[in-house]
């Protein structure tokens, strides 16, 4: 193809279209995770940044430019429900598995 004028509209023909597969590829992952935690309403971002870098002649002029894309996506983070947890002046934390909402409970596997 001839030259083109760069813009969003042309992305998939810059550079073999990586930088459009690669923002198809995050935003994708954002609406997976939304379908997978539609319960966390908290917003999912993809980024796309173009990063231009003047070429310069020594004489200062720029000759030309040299383009490179940034994509990212942005999820929230997962997070687990609380539990309680027993806390000891050594600064340790303990939980009892047989008894997961009360951490000091003693249980009968422990009398034996």
């Amino acid at each position: 193809m001839a030259r083109q004028v760069l813009s969003l509209a042309t992305l998939k023909e810059f550079d073999y279209g990586k930088a459009e597969v690669t923002f198809q590829r995050e935003l994708e992952k954002v609406v997976r995770d939304c379908l997978d935690r539609p319960a966390v309403g908290s917003a999912r971002e993809v980024r796309l940044v173009a990063l231009i870098k003047p070429l310069i002649l020594q004489e200062g002029d720029v000759v030309d430019a040299e383009v490179s894309w940034r994509i990212a996506s942005k999820t929230p983070a997962y997070e687990t429900p609380g539990r309680p947890v027993a806390v000891t002046k050594k600064g340790q934390l303990f939980f009892n598995d047989l008894a997961p909402d009360n951490p000091r409970q003693s249980t009968l596997d422990e009398l034996g």
